[in-house]
């Protein structure tokens, strides 16, 4: 029994040691935390959160624009057709021969038959009716084209994903935007408190124009890029075939945190009237289903849809089959060998080579085969 008791005792002081370092240490870390906590803010939390939402941002707002060189020859026979007036300019004299009949009232003289000869001179303007078919064959016509595409990707799919990013941090990002960066603001905003002077509700943590009461910089997560995009683009005032106009499906992005994303003021009215992201999508595909628009273009299987029509067009004919030499896999070899293969890539540019003459070893500068 005494040495239970003396157990007892040990354990118990043990447990009252024990719970004082332990009290300690949290004590010491909770107070080097708020030491430097602004220092983490600004150091870690700040660069990390705010820097995956910029990230996003950046994507979002981005523009492509790219120049594709085009190099190449075309094939061309068509016949064009001309049915036009125009003028034409001799190049030099027409000497014209006709018969005609002449009036010579000198003679009282009327349709007298005659044989005209006269020239039409160098200069002559003619007008004339064009009506004929040119043909026109040129086997290599060569094509010279500068393409130049300006995409910005907020109006393509690719929004979609992108903005999925964006929200996930966005509400986090701009929150820690707006915290007190030092002990002065937030013995500023303490002091507010107290005295009645502002509620907890004029606080605004998620404004990003500096009227959020506490941080009066305005949130600016993508300053700009390192490259310009669109100048000297002029076809800006040009319509999209009315054919290939994208339709708005009125799919969201299913935003991140949900109760931080409820706060966000562009995300609000998707939460109203106790509705989610997710019901106004599911709302958005049955009107789409009801216009008769199928999924595959807008729910993200259009690469398999596009796959699928390729497969069923007829493929070229494939280059016959060769022999190849089970030895070496590489070299052909005559027809009707052991272990047909289909040919490498690149297979019909190799000539077969004759076999090596007894005693010698083969050696085509590709593989070299084992003597004998």
């Amino acid at each position: 029994m005494r040495f239970l008791r003396g157990l007892g005792r040990f354990i118990w002081r043990f447990m009252v040691i024990f719970s004082f370092i332990v009290n300690l240490i949290l004590v010491v870390v909770l107070i080097g935390a708020l030491l430097f906590i602004f220092d983490i803010k600004k150091s870690i939390a700040d660069p990390l959160i705010g820097g995956l939402h910029s990230t996003a941002v950046g994507l979002e707002n981005a523009t492509i624009d790219w120049t594709i060189p085009v190099r190449d020859t075309i094939p061309v026979n068509l016949d064009v057709k001309l049915d036009t007036d125009t003028v034409v300019v001799l190049t030099g004299p027409v000497l014209l021969q006709v018969r005609a009949k002449i009036d010579l009232p000198g003679i009282n003289a009327y349709g007298v038959d005659a044989n005209v000869n006269l020239t039409l001179p160098e200069g002559l303007v003619l007008p004339v009716h064009l009506n004929l078919d040119v043909p026109v064959r040129e086997p290599a016509l060569p094509v010279s084209l500068d393409v130049r595409a300006v995409i910005p990707l907020k109006q393509t799919q690719l929004a979609d994903p992108i903005r999925e990013l964006a929200l996930l941090f966005e509400p986090l990002a701009i929150g820690l935007h707006n915290l007190p960066s030092n002990f002065g603001e937030t013995g500023t905003v303490i002091g507010q408190l107290v005295r009645g002077e502002k509620k907890m509700e004029d606080y605004n943590l998620l404004a990003v124009d500096g009227s959020g009461g506490i941080n009066s910089q305005p949130y600016n997560p993508w300053p700009g890029y390192a490259y310009t995009a669109g100048t000297n683009y002029t076809l800006f005032n040009q319509p999209v075939p009315a054919a290939n106009q994208p339709i708005k499906t009125g799919i969201v992005p299913p935003g991140g945190i949900p109760f931080l994303d409820a706060l966000l003021a562009a995300r609000r009215p998707l939460y109203e009237n106790n509705t989610t992201p997710q019901q106004v999508n599911q709302q958005a595909m049955t009107n789409l289903e009801a216009q008769g628009i199928p999924p595959t273009f807008y729910n993200g299987t259009m690469s398999d849809y596009y796959l699928s029509i390729q497969n069923t067009l007829t493929q070229p004919q494939a280059v016959p089959t060769q022999q190849v030499d089970n030895n070496s896999g590489i070299i052909p070899t005559t027809a009707g060998g052991p272990n047909p293969q289909p040919p490498s890539v690149g297979g019909s540019d190799i000539v077969p080579t004759s076999p090596a003459p007894p005693g010698q070893s083969q050696d085509d500068g590709i593989v070299p085969t084992a003597e004998g």
